[in-house]
């Protein structure tokens, strides 16, 4: 299977995922996935982020080549010109068996390996009927998957931002009677289901690879999926997707198309690849070192001699409480009393 890949747009999961097969068990590496970043401590497993500070890529064949050399180089353009810093990371084509394949597909939908690991590829449709409608857009929302990012609609506070018209997705009328299909990322890994890349991704305490900063929820990230993305085509408008993220006030409206990073975008890119001399962000610091536990208020200890004395008075003050109960009480048959008089 596909393990660490975004699949942007409904197309890609079938395209890339072969049938309906048994679900299996998604990997510590899947559970621990969060809407950041990888982590870039060595010891923390999972993906990496690439070595070097450069990102290589290289293309499986000549026709990948000649429709996506360009591309790359575009996309990349969209990271720079808004703040990237190439002192941190830059992209460079390799020969090398580690850098990343990239392969064209003539249809629509996208997939690509998240950060440095064994076998990094990505498989690109080459056209803009999917994802954000738009070919530089898609190809930087994919760079930014090899750079080390997860979805930003796939935080655990996203309902808070947006709504999930999880019925809206194009295979929802294939799939509407099967458990989970709005819910399950086990179950929709393994059956291809376009929910896959929406459903939230659950945090996980063992040995977290992904590393999270705290930072606020971010709208105008090119990680957040447009509204329409995957969803059915719409009767009200030709050529138009139904809404399938909304906005939290407006959940028929679908949510705006980020065509380039946003600021907290690079931000984070900065920081995971920065280096000593170029530091803006000490983010293995941020995410190795977590703040101590909250402890309960210790209880102040009693005093040597004094438990006597203490019991003494919780029993006196019991007394005193019960005979406050039983004055009321006759206070108040004393007014019963007089009101029968």
């Amino acid at each position: 299977m596909y393990q660490n890949l975004c699949l942007f747009g409904y197309a890609a999961l079938f395209l890339f995922t072969p049938g309906t097969l048994a679900a299996p068990a998604l990997s510590n590496v899947d559970l621990d996935k969060r809407w950041f970043t990888i982590n870039p401590n060595p010891e923390a497993g999972g993906p990496r982020p690439w070595p070097g500070h450069k990102l290589k890529y290289k293309f499986k064949d000549d026709n990948s080549k000649s429709k996506l050399g360009d591309l790359v180089k575009e996309g990349w353009k969209l990271w720079t010109d808004n703040g990237i810093d190439k002192a941190n990371i830059d992209i460079i084509e390799s020969s090398d068996n580690d850098a990343l394949v990239i392969e064209v597909s003539d249809e629509p939908g996208a997939t690509t390996t998240v950060g440095s690991n064994p076998l990094p590829r990505m498989k690109f449709g080459d056209n803009d009927k999917y994802g954000l409608l738009d070919k530089t857009a898609n190809m930087a929302h994919e760079l930014g998957h090899s750079l080390g990012f997860y979805h930003e609609h796939q935080r655990d506070d996203r309902d808070d931002h947006v709504v999930f018209n999880c019925k809206n997705l194009a295979d929802w009328s294939e799939q509407k009677e099967k458990d989970g299909f709005c819910t399950d990322l086990v179950a929709a890994k393994g059956n291809g289901w376009s929910s896959l890349d929406l459903i939230i991704l659950p945090r996980s305490q063992q040995n977290p690879p992904i590393c999270e900063l705290g930072d606020a929820y971010d709208e105008d990230s090119i990680m957040h999926y447009p509204g329409g993305a995957g969803g059915s085509k719409s009767l009200l408008k030709a050529g138009s997707r139904k809404t399938v993220l909304g906005y939290k006030n407006k959940p028929n409206e679908s949510f705006k198309k980020n065509k380039k990073p946003s600021s907290a975008d690079i931000d984070r890119a900065n920081a995971m690849y920065s280096t000593p001399e170029n530091k803006k962000r000490d983010i293995t610091k941020a995410c190795n070192d977590k703040p101590p536990a909250e402890q309960p208020p210790a209880e102040e200890p009693v005093p040597e001699g004094d438990e006597d004395d203490q019991e003494d008075a919780e029993e006196e003050a019991e007394e005193e409480q019960e005979d406050a109960e039983e004055d009321a009480e006759e206070a108040e048959e004393e007014a019963e009393d007089e009101d029968d008089d």
